[in-house]
């Protein structure tokens, strides 16, 4: 999650053999989160073709729980989804 984690955790998470997960939270400038995780993750992504795209993106397990592990409460994704719903009471 580098490009989306603050540092200063001391990475012991990596020196204990664990991927990062971003627990040390996003930088201040980063409003959404999972959002700038996606990004970086689309912008590495170094193909083309529609198939091998979905193929790369497939192989993430789970991006919502994966990507919004810490932030989802306070994700724009959930609040487009609550705005979408209290326009329709």
């Amino acid at each position: 999650m580098g490009p989306a984690t603050r540092g200063g955790c001391e990475a012991l998470c990596i020196k204990g053999n664990m991927p990062c997960t971003g627990c040390f939270g996003p930088p201040g400038r980063i409003r959404d989160y999972g959002g700038k995780i996606l990004s970086a993750l689309a912008s590495i992504v170094g193909s083309k073709d529609d198939d091998e795209i979905v193929k790369i993106l497939d192989s993430i397990p789970d991006p919502i729980g994966t990507f919004y592990r810490y932030s989802l409460p306070v994700s724009m994704l959930r609040r487009k989804k609550m705005e979408a719903v209290a326009g329709e009471k």
